[in-house]
């Protein structure tokens, strides 16, 4: 069953990665407000959970852990969005194949969770291929990593300490009573956002250009990314969080067909780069993915 809730998140996510593509450029929508927007739906979901299920109270250390993964979750919007207005979907996202290896790492440090040595080599095609599909060929024959890496390193790494954290939360408290914290989490990360600089002020006057259209898109997108995290989260409470790391790798899949088939047939709504060559990269880097992959789990 867990493995089930496990590949959810990866379609999930594919369709979702695209859908925040298409309102950062289209709309122009900063990636600041939709980080704080998904941090308050955050938020408001574990107040729907609460009201359903009560809540139980834990031992501080376990608040803290959960809370923190919802904390940190908001910071991997923020600087996965960030990468997204810099490059293509398929590119960005596919670099969060870097989770597992760094869940790998983190798992045997602080779960016990042990591997052998073909994961490492596995953990190295991982990383190979997440800077294949990172590069960009220049003009000058030299090819260069753009600031999206930066950005997609940071968000794996928040990525991989939400799943050692919550690991350990789930296992204290369980799934559904830990959400509420998670929400808390979340919700306290949005609003330290709102008060950093000049966030506050900019998002007020950004709020007042935003149609009601695409608070609809936005609330369709939270949805969507809520239902996904739900299901990673009660995979987590269910099998290994180096399990449920290495299943995430076949978003990359999701992404490469999608964004063919968005690019083909409608290109008005997201326009990829589909050229022999830039295909050939992807196809390869995902491959290489899989391969990487197998040989961490199997």
């Amino acid at each position: 069953m867990g493995y089930i809730f496990a590949l959810i998140p990866p379609f999930l996510d594919s369709i979702i990665n695209y859908l925040d593509k298409f309102l950062l450029s289209k709309y122009n929508i900063s990636s600041t407000a939709i980080t704080v927007y998904s941090g308050f739906f955050a938020l408001f979901s574990g107040i729907v959970v609460f009201l359903f299920t009560g809540f139980h109270l834990t031992d501080l250390k376990t608040t803290l852990i959960i809370t923190a993964s919802g904390f940190m979750g908001v910071f991997i919007l923020l600087a996965y969005f960030k990468a997204l207005t810099i490059n293509e979907a398929s590119r960005v996202a596919s670099l969060f194949q870097l989770v597992p290896v760094l869940v790998l790492l983190l798992g045997a440090i602080f779960l016990g969770e042990k591997f052998i040595f073909k994961q490492y080599v596995g953990s190295f095609l991982i990383i190979g291929s997440g800077f294949m599909l990172s590069i960009q060929k220049l003009h000058t024959k030299i090819i260069a990593i753009n600031r999206a890496f930066w950005y997609m390193l940071l968000a794996s790494f928040f990525s991989a300490m939400v799943y050692i954290s919550f690991k350990l939360g789930v296992k204290e408290l369980g799934f559904w009573p830990a959400i509420p914290y998670e929400g808390m989490g979340s919700g306290l990360a949005s609003f330290c956002i709102l008060l950093y600089g000049n966030n506050l002020k900019n998002l007020k006057n950004e709020m007042k250009k935003i149609s009601k259209k695409v608070f609809v898109y936005l609330t369709i997108s939270e949805v969507i990314y809520r239902s996904s995290r739900f299901s990673f989260y009660f995979a987590l409470s269910l099998i290994p969080a180096t399990i449920v790391a290495v299943l995430q790798g076949f978003q990359p899949f999701f992404l490469l067909i999608e964004g063919i088939i968005l690019s083909l047939w409608f290109p008005h709504i997201i326009k990829e780069i589909i050229t022999k060559q830039t295909v050939g990269i992807k196809v390869t880097s995902v491959i290489g993915i899989f391969i990487g992959l197998s040989l961490i789990f199997l």
